[in-house]
């Protein structure tokens, strides 16, 4: 079973269950999903990050006591990814890091799509030389603003400036690009591959899962 770490503090349910369902419906993974506490705005600057991190450790631990055999960051600036992968036995994926390693697979002209001021640091380490920069929905400034349709008209103008900029894959650098299904979008309007940091995330799980004793015991 995967434990889905949300860096956002929601109340509602069905939210809080939504990208695990995303990754149950794709690749038939069992999920259980729980929120870090006393964030409601999530993760979007240093700050946010640096607050979040003691939080995903200890969440990471109660998953892995609750039988959970992988852990997944549901954050594209896998805050804490490190520590977590200190703190437990099991694998931890990072949601970032995992677009960023399969957008590799297909292209060396990427552009990374973040709501953030600048691209979060395990994804540009990966891209290496592939990267070809950077962009920012206008009037963006946390996963929240992406659910309205400025958010979401933002994200798209965002994503065809990388495609003019000569990007022919794109990853999608916040979780909330996820909950708004924004790469079915990207890939339909404009003919670009685009890596919704979720799906790459189970992806990578399955992945593992048909491996022995990594993430099915």
């Amino acid at each position: 079973m995967l434990g889905m770490i949300r860096v956002i503090t929601l109340e509602d349910e069905p939210a809080v269950r939504l990208h695990g369902a995303l990754v149950e419906q794709r690749f038939g993974l069992p999920v259980l999903s729980r929120c870090i506490p006393d964030q409601p705005r999530g993760v979007y600057n240093e700050e946010t990050e640096a607050e979040s991190v003691p939080k995903i450790i200890e969440l990471a631990r109660q998953l892995e006591a609750e039988g959970c055999t992988a852990i997944g960051i549901s954050c594209a600036a896998d805050p804490a990814l490190l520590e977590a992968r200190a703190a437990v036995k099991v694998p931890v994926f990072g949601a970032g890091s995992c677009a960023a390693h399969l957008a590799l697979t297909c292209s060396s002209r990427i552009g990374v799509l973040t709501i953030l001021t600048e691209v979060p640091p395990f994804i540009r380490s990966i891209l290496g030389d592939a990267y070809i920069g950077m962009d920012r929905p206008d009037g963006v400034t946390t996963t929240l603003d992406l659910g309205t349709p400025a958010g979401r008209a933002g994200a798209l103008a965002g994503a065809a400036r990388l495609v003019e900029r000569g990007a022919d894959a794109l990853v999608l650098a916040c979780t909330g690009f996820a909950t708004i299904g924004l790469a079915a979008e990207l890939e339909e309007k404009l003919g670009i591959r685009a890596f919704d940091p979720i799906l790459s995330l189970g992806a990578a799980a399955a992945s593992a899962a048909s491996l022995p004793d990594i993430v099915r015991r």
